[in-house]
């Protein structure tokens, strides 16, 4: 029987966690053929037996279980189980390493629209007592496919892994790409040979590979011996003699990862001895290879002086023990950035800072020794702003008596006994002692967490543009290599995450790569707001004669969304934008168009009889109240007009731009699509007619799928009860 994919997996005294490893594969989404090779290579401890046992437990699994007659070490194991797959793609997956459910069908999916010789998926670490932490920024993460020469770029990662990659098998044999045998670091061949040889590299941005930060690993074991010294040794012997890439500076960017593999293999993982022969013979394996090659431009001079080869050959022992010394004294890179970035002026204002902000920091973290107050909850808001789910959620909650609730803005509409200063010491002193925070979007780092206290963030849309771990970000990341890494430190002091549908539940677990257990599908307080005064005549009369609205007008709401594209342009490019003015001429006077500018836009438009741009004190469910119908792009304002039965159109005029940027959910866009319009005529034309050709069948299914039901239980409640629940632990 031939198979979609091979998973395999060597073994190696892994009985602590081989069962968490089966199981992230019998739990995978991927509805196509999938066999399991395990390989064990003479495990001493219990692994056999786990492994024997979880196939009895699995007879739907197909399981080849193959134990090695003698130690023959990693690669040799992988090796075999690529000569036995019978899978069109394998993946190799480490005996204490797992994988998120969705890892294979995103990987294959990516695969075969492609053609690519292999697939690339993000990782994150995994430890026990800290749980996901991601750390990788490596830059070819920013895109979709890399083709050709691009496939180089895979030189440049801060890790070389091997594992997290779906490869086509017909790839691997007609390249005769293999791991080194009988040592470890086996895989730094392995990793050369497919970014020479690919031709198409597929890219998914989710950290789907988990890699398990285990002390029990060889690569952490047996320092004392010279075994990490005589492995590293071979392996970069080998790796250099297959080493043939199609650009030169392929040269430099490998040549830097093995100086600086080696520099912390030899500090961390070789007896004091070796260290400086090692290092020597790596130095002259490299420059026995090439020794003049092309370097970065604004690589400063210490760079210069590590990886130029024919430096190194006239001075090596000096230079050996130059390059050691500074990496002792400070880890190469941290010196190298001083060396470029800081100058004594900045150097020196640093500190100053340091200093002046010595008492204020003192002052902070003694808050955090304060006893937590009974009841308190802190409502950092918007962005601290009175609005969103934090507004609706905290107006309802302030009724509460025996609560002690804060809300932190600087907006006089909050009552001044709850209204908190952004970053007063009076906030740092609420921030460290109340029971619950309450967050609507991302939370700087600086805001510390305190031990027994529960971090809730409501968000603030069902996303119908894709979504962090979901995107390549490439316009934000590119500015911020740190971007998505410290982004996942705020995800991993959030406790709940609240979903406003059991489709957008889906979409923010993804996302964000947070359980499932711990997203709360309640619904927004903004959403039942809204379901709350649909019949509200009294409240929308009042709305509409803030805003000048004639009884006899219909309400026409354009709210268009932020461009990735626009992130941190001086120039910013607002062609997608609706043209009002023409839209409001086609339409005459039936309609009132209401222009909500995104908050991150630009002010473009001004009021004239049928154009309305309304204060930004004015909540944006106040207008959708009011709506007839709602234009919009990406935003996922529609869903919240979805629930009280306002009709949508999508204006959209730049897609495969906005795709290039951020991308929206395939899923959302195949039924999102009948209600897309790329003009103003057609536009017209539609909401003319509205009645008679609306897709409703449609637009009941969306409905269905991406809206709370107007009869399940109240959004309001459900946070309640689980507040109350919280605060009862």
């Amino acid at each position: 029987m031939n198979y979609d994919l091979s998973v395999i997996i060597p073994t190696y005294n892994v009985e602590r966690y081989i069962l968490k490893t089966l199981s992230s594969i019998s739990t995978q989404t991927f509805k196509g053929n999938i066999e399991i090779i395990v390989i064990d290579d003479c495990s001493t401890d219990g692994t056999v037996e786990i492994v024997k046992d979880f196939i009895k437990q699995n007879p739907q699994l197909e399981i080849n279980f193959i134990q090695q007659e003698k130690n023959m070490r990693q690669g040799t194991a992988r090796n075999l189980g690529v000569s036995v797959a019978k899978g069109k793609y394998v993946f190799f997956l480490d005996g204490d390493d797992f994988l998120d459910p969705t890892s294979f069908e995103k990987l294959f999916k990516k695969a075969e629209e492609f053609g690519c010789d292999f697939v690339i998926c993000d990782w994150t670490y995994y430890y026990e007592e800290k749980g996901l932490v991601y750390v990788n920024n490596d830059e070819f993460m920013f895109k979709d496919l890399l083709i050709g020469k691009e496939t180089e770029l895979l030189y440049n990662a801060e890790t070389y892994f091997t594992v997290n990659k779906l490869y086509n098998k017909e790839f691997l044999l007609k390249n005769n790409i293999k791991f080194g045998e009988g040592y470890i670091y086996e895989d730094f061949e392995f990793y050369i040979e497919v970014a020479q040889y690919a031709n198409k590299v597929g890219v998914v941005q989710n950290p789907l590979y988990r890699v398990r930060v285990n002390e029990y690993s060889t690569t952490k074991t047996n320092t004392n011996s010279t075994l990490h010294v005589d492995s590293l040794l071979i392996a970069v012997e080998n790796t250099l003699k297959k080493f043939n890439p199609r650009s030169e500076m392929a040269y430099y960017n490998v040549y830097k990862y093995l100086i600086k593999k080696t520099l912390t293999y030899l500090d961390r993982r070789a007896p004091k001895k070796y260290r400086k022969s090692t290092l020597r013979k790596v130095l002259e394996l490299l420059n026995d290879k090439k020794k003049d090659y092309e370097v970065p431009k604004n690589v400063v001079p210490l760079y210069h002086f590590l990886f130029r080869r024919k430096y190194i050959q006239n001075t090596k022992v000096n230079l050996i023990l130059f390059v050691w010394f500074l990496y002792k004294k400070g880890k190469l890179n941290a010196i190298l950035n001083i060396a470029k970035k800081i100058k004594w002026k900045v150097f020196n204002s640093k500190i100053g800072k340091k200093v002046i902000n010595k008492r204020r920091q003192s002052k902070i973290n003694s808050f955090y020794q304060q006893p937590m107050k009974n009841k308190s909850i802190l409502f950092l808001g918007f962005d601290y702003r009175y609005a969103g789910n934090s507004k609706y959620f905290f107006d309802y909650l302030k009724e509460r008596k025996d609560l002690n609730i804060y809300f932190v803005t600087t907006d006089e509409n909050v009552p001044k006994k709850y209204r908190i200063t952004p970053r007063s010491m009076n906030f740092y002193e609420k921030l460290a002692t109340s029971n619950i925070v309450i967050a609507e979007s991302w939370v700087p780092l600086a805001f510390n967490k305190r031990e027994g206290s529960t971090w809730i963030q409501l968000w603030h849309g069902t996303p119908f543009k894709k979504l962090f771990f979901d995107s390549h970000e490439f316009y934000i990341s590119n500015f911020n290599k740190n971007h998505k890494r410290n982004k996942q430190r705020d995800i991993s002091k959030w406790d709940y995450l609240l979903a406003d549908s059991t489709s957008g539940a889906e979409k923010l677990e993804l996302a964000f790569d947070f359980d499932r257990d711990s997203i709360m599908n309640y619904g927004y307080p903004r959403v039942q707001w809204l379901k709350d005064n649909v019949n509200n005549t009294e409240l929308k009369n009042s709305i509409r004669k803030t805003l000048n609205i004639p009884e006899n007008k219909k309400v026409l709401l354009y709210v268009p969304t932020w461009r990735d594209y626009n992130y941190k342009s001086k120039n910013l490019d607002l062609s997608y934008l609706l043209k009002v003015e023409d839209l409001e001429q086609k339409l005459g006077d039936e309609y009132v168009i209401i222009y909500k500018e995104h908050s991150m836009g630009s002010k473009s438009y001004k009021h004239n009889k049928n154009i309305i741009i309304p204060d930004d004190e004015l909540e944006t469910q106040s207008l959708i109240l009011i709506s007839d119908v709602i234009i919009s792009d990406y935003s996922s304002i529609i869903f919240d007009g979805l629930a009280i039965d306002i009709p949508f159109y999508l204006y959209i005029t730049d897609f495969e731009k906005y795709a290039d940027a951020r991308g929206v959910y395939e899923d959302m866009h195949e039924k999102l699509s009948d209600f897309y319009v790329n003009n103003e005529d057609e536009l017209s034309f539609k909401l003319q007619n509205i009645e008679k050709q609306y897709p409703f069948g449609r637009y009941e299914e969306i409905k269905g799928i991406y809206s709370m039901n107007k009869n399940e239980k109240n959004a309001y409640i459900l946070l309640e009860n689980k507040i109350n629940e919280i605060l009862e632990k």
